[in-house]
């Protein structure tokens, strides 16, 4: 149930629990109000909430601030009666006194007590933060109580109630706000960063993902580009297995390996120097160069077989070693 509770705000029935029934006064002089008087909350633990399971409202840190407004069944259409003072302490918890109104809504309220009926108080609290202690003992209100227990704290009270159905036995707190502004639940707490820690690792993961795999292909792309380039500055035709080779070249040794095609493309067959002897353990990145023949427009039909082109692999070829 606690994954239920973090996912969504509670609905309006967790916060409604048992009351205890209130003293109206009866009326002693003509003209005078009536006056009211309840315990709006105990203190003491509500046990077995359906929701909540045994739950505490913290005292301590509980605030309420007079006048304060007294409704009929939480309905700020239906004013009824004015809290003018309370008490809070650990022994009797808080209790609350007030006067009716003359209107209609504290007539009700008056007439139905004065013939028996048992209306019940209710305080509508705005709790700051939800707390549920799984393991272990905790102090509250002065008393020590055993988990697992939900502790409301720092409280403000909104309003009271007089409602025509009670809920609990044990304390006279009815409602709470309907979104509460921080739910602690230590552990509860712990795995939900976990798992946010391991969604946004994998959203970096994915994100770092996509970029190497753009950036690759933004490398193939180019590569491809300055092969064709190349090709046509030097007006040859290199075959499939040269591409696939100067495909694979990492950057400074295509960048090389161009510099070098392009130095010896450009020279005179007087100006090529005479051909170096073919290493016996060339660089397997560039074995291929060994074969490369230029083709018959580089030289002419009679050129030997030792090219211009294949001069610069030779000669590329050995200073790498």
């Amino acid at each position: 149930m606690a994954g239920d509770k973090q996912s969504q705000d509670p609905p309006s029935s967790a916060f409604q629990f048992k009351t205890q029934p209130f003293d109206i006064a009866k009326q002693a002089e003509e003209g005078k109000k009536r006056t009211f008087t309840g315990v709006a909350y105990s203190g003491e633990v509500i046990q077995g909430h359906y929701y909540w399971g045994d739950v505490v409202f913290d005292l301590d840190t509980m605030q309420i601030k007079t006048p304060l407004g007294a409704l009929i069944d939480h309905d700020t259409g239906k004013r009824a009666g004015v809290v003018r003072s309370f008490t809070k302490d650990n022994q009797g918890g808080l209790q609350v006194v007030g006067d009716l109104l003359s209107n209609k809504y504290g007539q009700e309220v008056t007439q139905d007590s004065d013939e028996g009926y048992p209306w019940q108080m209710s305080v509508y609290i705005d709790p700051g933060s939800i707390e549920e202690v799984e393991r272990g003992e905790v102090v509250v209100n002065g008393k020590t109580l055993k988990a697992p227990i939900t502790i409301f704290r720092n409280g403000v009270i909104r309003e009271v109630s007089f409602c025509a159905l009670g809920a609990d036995d044990n304390t006279s707190a009815v409602a709470a706000s309907h979104t509460p502004r921080q739910f602690n639940k230590q552990e509860d707490t712990d795995v939900t960063e976990l798992e946010q820690l391991k969604a946004d690792n994998q959203k970096l993961t994915t994100e770092r993902d996509n970029a190497l795999n753009e950036l690759k292909q933004f490398k193939a792309t180019k590569r491809t580009d300055d092969i064709t380039a190349l090709e046509t500055e030097l007006k040859v035709q290199f075959s499939a297995e040269d591409k696939t080779a100067y495909t694979n070249m990492d950057d400074a040794t295509f960048s090389f390996a161009a510099k070098q095609l392009r130095q010896f493309s450009s020279k005179t067959p007087e100006q090529q120097p005479a051909p170096q002897p073919t290493p016996t353990q060339p660089n397997p990145a560039l074995a291929h160069l060994f074969t490369h023949q230029a083709n018959g427009g580089q030289g002419g039909a009679g050129q030997p077989q030792g090219s211009a082109l294949d001069q610069a692999f030779h000669q590329f070829a050995a200073a790498q070693k």
